[in-house]
């Protein structure tokens, strides 16, 4: 019966995702594009918002809180796009996508898919256009271990609490961005984007982690 139930939900994502891959080769070239990656609940309003599936926001808003999910920027299930660009790709042209923005997602890929994520970004992203990402700092995070002690000294809560699979440094992200193509990498701080179409970065109030403890970067096509 369990496996029957898994088979029937796992249909309903394939069949749900078909529909949002055919909605989202409609949007028009005309129109600024703004992708919003491993969106989770917090759906924006006037973006393109990609996540694997729907996650009503009401439950997460305690977590979430107003200050950064205010009614004003909240999006609707119209907004979301369940697609895995890993698997499918984005059915959108080279060079037509204006503003990509995710925070705590790349983390949660391993190194081959971070590869295809980058690449397929860079690809649809206009020329001079930004891809912000926010990221846990590998470096910042172990300095939480104490290596003397050997393997019980390493701090290994960012992959065992936070289910994260490859994380970055700065260099690792600048080296492998330029390898891709991109021209520019620009760290800078939360909320301080050389684009000001950037929502509000959001940092969860239950992080263990400091603002220091996370990269902050525009890359620039």
């Amino acid at each position: 019966m369990i496996n029957f139930l898994r088979k029937i939900k796992r249909g309903i994502r394939i069949f749900n995702h078909r529909n949002d891959f055919n909605r989202l080769n409609k949007i028009s070239n005309n129109d600024r594009i703004f992708l919003h990656f491993g969106c989770g609940p917090r759906v924006l309003k006037n973006w393109i918002n990609i996540d694997l599936f729907f996650e009503p926001y009401k439950k997460y808003l305690k977590s979430y809180g107003e200050e950064h999910y205010p009614k004003d920027i909240r999006g609707t299930k119209k907004d979301f796009y369940g697609v895995d660009i890993i698997k499918s790709g984005l059915p959108l042209p080279n060079n037509s996508v204006d503003l990509i923005f995710h925070e705590d997602f790349i983390e949660h890929l391993n190194q081959k898919n971070q590869f295809i994520f980058l690449a397929e970004t860079f690809r649809v992203l206009k020329s001079g256009g930004i891809h912000r990402i926010n990221t846990p700092d590998l470096l910042k995070s172990m300095e939480r271990s104490f290596f003397a002690k050997g393997k019980d000294g390493v701090f290994v809560e960012e992959w065992d609490k936070h289910g994260h699979i490859n994380l970055l440094t700065k260099s690792y992200l600048e080296e492998v961005s330029k390898l891709i193509g991109y021209s520019t990498i620009i760290f800078n701080s939360k909320n301080n984007s050389i684009s000001k179409d950037v929502p509000v970065e959001y940092r969860p109030n239950i992080s263990d982690r400091s603002e220091d403890g996370n990269i902050f970067a525009d890359l620039i096509k």
